[in-house]
């Protein structure tokens, strides 16, 4: 939301938005650095100066996005690269795409700035050795300061309706349910736990997302057992949850595989070791 603020400041001067490209990638939607690329192109325009060629492979389309941003000078258009989820463009193949950008921003052969957006404290040792030799460590670490009770506040808002809204009865209504629910000593609890295991806003969010998904014909308002059901969902341990429903002997083999792990002491073991226990 910073990153997104500042840019939409930035570009509310007509100047600044016509002498600046801006280059937004998001880790989840270029899932590699081919896809990654080929957006990069698109969102530059520079598909228009290549006619009808076509990248016969990755290494033909770097290199031409590469040529494309290296023949540019101090006196072009800067351009500003977004990396939203930035740890998971670092699970990339080798990590081409990274170092590319962080090479060309360093040596200052055209005007660039690479941002990284991440949740990720430790994304620095995701970086290859090569890569941190090109990125600048410079880091903005950004910590929420809520209180529980503007988190109980932020909660309220985000479950009410505004006043806009189409029927103002309804409004009215929904509007005070939500009030007697967040009173309610269950949901209080709930968000009191909640909020000591994090208070990031991402994890309120999905905290809301099960009890405004249940709403229906049949059950028109949220309840406090909506808010439960959905606070064990998200502290539910997967690994016990991949137990459920195994065989009794499936459940011996896991039982024996964890004693061997202890007596070996994480060394590598087989079915036959497994089955004879030793």
């Amino acid at each position: 939301m910073l990153i997104s603020k500042v840019v939409d400041e930035l570009l509310s001067s007509s100047t600044i938005r016509e002498n600046l490209l801006l280059v937004k990638l998001n880790g989840l939607l270029q899932t590699n650095d081919k896809i990654a690329l080929r957006e990069i192109t698109l969102q530059l325009q520079l598909e228009n100066t290549v006619g009808d060629k076509v990248f016969g492979s990755f290494a033909e389309t770097l290199q031409f996005l590469l040529q494309a941003l290296k023949s540019g000078n101090q006196n072009s258009k800067p351009i500003l690269f977004i990396l939203d989820e930035f740890d998971l463009f670092a699970q990339h193949k080798n990590q081409t795409l990274l170092y590319n950008l962080f090479d060309i921003a360093q040596s200052a052969q055209a005007p660039i700035c690479v941002i990284g957006v991440t949740c990720r404290l430790d994304v620095i040792e995701l970086l290859e050795k090569r890569v941190k030799s090109r990125f600048s460590h410079r880091q903005l670490h950004l910590f929420n300061k809520l209180t529980l009770k503007q988190y109980r506040e932020m909660c309220r808002q985000y479950l009410s309706l505004s006043n806009d809204f189409p029927c103002p009865d309804f409004v009215q209504k929904w509007n005070q349910n939500i009030n007697d629910l967040l009173h309610e000593v269950s949901v209080k609890d709930i968000l009191e736990r909640q909020f000591s295991l994090s208070n990031d806003v991402r994890g309120l969010i999905s905290l809301l997302t099960y009890p405004v998904c249940q709403i229906s014909s049949s059950h028109p308002q949220v309840t406090a057992a909506d808010f439960v059901t959905s606070f064990k969902f998200l502290s539910n341990d997967t690994k016990s949850s991949m137990l459920h429903g195994i065989s009794t002997l499936e459940l011996c083999l896991i039982i024996a595989m964890k004693h061997l792990t202890d007596i070996y002491e994480g060394e590598p073991f087989n079915f036959e070791m497994v089955y004879s226990g030793k």
